[in-house]
C-alpha cells in the first residue's frame, strides 16, 4: 500500500513537472537543460530527456544549439495554420484603413494585426513595401483623432461590452446636447467615424468628430438579434448616413458624355443605369436625404431630376440660388473695378 502511495506521488510530480514545462514554453521562455534542471527541480539527465520529450510530442517546439548549448522554444504562430495567400492580401486592403485612424492606439494595433498575419504566411517576400502596394485614398478624416482617442477607446467598449452611454454632442447648428443611447455599432462613412445609437426616438448615427464627452454608464443593454438590427439592412435604402429620410423612386437624367462613367461606376445598390442615345438614365430607390441632394448638385448643369417632384423642386431652388449668388458677386466686382 505504501509502494501504492508513493508510485502514485511520483507520477503526479511528473506530471506537475511537464505541464510547469509546457507553462513556460507558452509564455515564451528559452529553456535549456541547466535552466529546466533548476526550474524543475530535477538532474541535469532528467532535463535532457524532458527536452527530447517536448521536442517529439509538443507541437511548435523547436530546438536550437549555440554552440554546445541545446535550446528549446516554442513559436507560438506555427501552432496556428498558415494564412492563405488571399487571406493575407485581404489583410492588407483591411489594414490600409489605418490612416483614419491616424493619432490613436488603433493605427498601431491595426499595423501589429497586419504584421502577424504576414508573418505566418508562407510567401512572406511579395509582402515587401506592402504599405505602399495597397493603400487606401482618404479624403480628409477624424479631426484631432489624437486628443479624443480616449473618447474612441470609451465608445468602442461600450459597443463590445454592451453598456448604455451618455454623450455630449454638438448639432449641426453648434448647439449641445447631452443624449443617452445604447451603442449598437462604430461605423466609417465617407472617411469619416460614427456611432450608431438606439434612443426612445430610434436609431441615429452621431458623427465622432462632434461627440465632447462620453460616459460610460454602469447599467448594461440587450444587444438586439439580426434580425432586430443589422447595419446592412438599416443603411439599406441610405445613400448617405442618414436614416429617417423618407424613400422615392428617383430618376435622374444626365448628359450623354456621363454615359462611360455611369456605366462603371456604383453609386448605390439600387441604381439602374440606362445609355441612350442622346442622355443616360440613373434609377435609384433611396432615401430623399441632403447627401443625395449635394450628389446631384455636383454634377452641374448636366444633370436634371425627373422624379420625383419634391427632389427635383428642391434641387432646382438651390441650383436658382446658386445662380444668384454668383450673379450678386459678378456685380460686386463689376461695381468695385474703377
Amino acid at each position: 500500500m505504501v509502494r501504492d502511495v508513493s508510485s502514485e506521488l511520483q507520477r503526479s510530480a511528473s506530471i506537475d513537472r511537464h505541464l510547469l514545462l509546457v507553462a513556460d514554453l507558452l509564455r515564451g521562455m528559452v529553456h535549456d537543460r541547466h535552466s529546466v534542471a533548476k526550474r524543475l527541480g530535477v538532474k541535469p539527465a532528467m532535463a535532457d530527456r524532458l527536452i527530447r520529450a517536448a521536442v517529439h510530442s509538443l507541437p511548435g517546439v523547436r530546438e536550437h544549439r549555440d554552440g554546445r548549448h541545446r535550446r528549446i522554444s516554442l513559436h507560438l504562430a506555427s501552432l496556428a495554420p498558415q494564412p492563405t495567400y488571399p487571406t493575407a492580401v485581404a489583410a492588407c486592403f483591411g489594414a490600409s484603413l489605418w490612416p483614419l485612424f491616424q493619432g490613436s492606439g488603433y493605427q498601431a494595433g491595426i499595423r501589429d494585426a497586419l504584421a502577424d498575419v504576414i508573418g505566418r504566411t508562407r510567401r512572406r517576400a511579395v509582402f515587401k513595401d506592402i504599405d505602399r502596394k495597397f493603400w487606401f485614398l482618404r479624403r480628409g478624416g477624424e479631426a484631432g483623432l489624437f486628443e479624443r482617442a480616449p473618447l474612441l477607446d470609451e465608445a468602442i467598449e461600450a459597443v463590445l461590452h454592451h453598456r448604455i452611454i451618455a454623450i455630449e454632442y454638438t448639432r449641426f447648428d453648434g448647439s449641445v446636447e447631452r443624449l443617452r443611447l445604447s451603442p449598437l455599432s462604430i461605423v466609417v462613412h465617407d472617411h469619416q467615424l460614427y456611432v450608431i445609437g438606439q434612443t426612445e426616438e430610434g436609431l441615429h448615427p452621431y458623427r465622432f468628430s462632434r461627440i465632447v464627452s462620453v460616459d460610460v454608464l454602469e447599467e448594461a443593454f440587450h444587444y438586439p438579434s439580426r434580425s432586430e438590427y443589422d447595419p446592412e439592412r438599416a443603411f439599406r435604402d441610405s445613400f448617405g448616413v442618414f436614416l429617417d429620410r423618407p424613400v422615392a423612386n428617383v430618376e435622374l437624367r444626365l448628359h450623354a458624355r456621363w454615359s462611360t462613367y455611369a456605366r462603371t461606376h456604383r453609386w448605390h445598390d439600387s441604381q439602374v443605369v440606362r445609355v441612350r442615345r442622346d442622355h443616360v438614365e440613373i434609377l435609384l430607390r433611396v432615401g430623399l436625404c441632403p447627401e443625395l441632394e449635394a450628389w446631384i448638385l455636383g454634377f452641374g448643369e448636366q444633370a436634371e431630376v425627373i422624379a420625383p417632384r419634391e427632389l427635383r423642386e428642391r434641387v432646382a431652388a438651390r441650383q436658382a440660388r446658386a445662380a444668384a449668388t454668383y450673379a450678386r458677386s459678378r456685380s460686386h466686382k463689376v461695381r468695385a473695378q474703377p
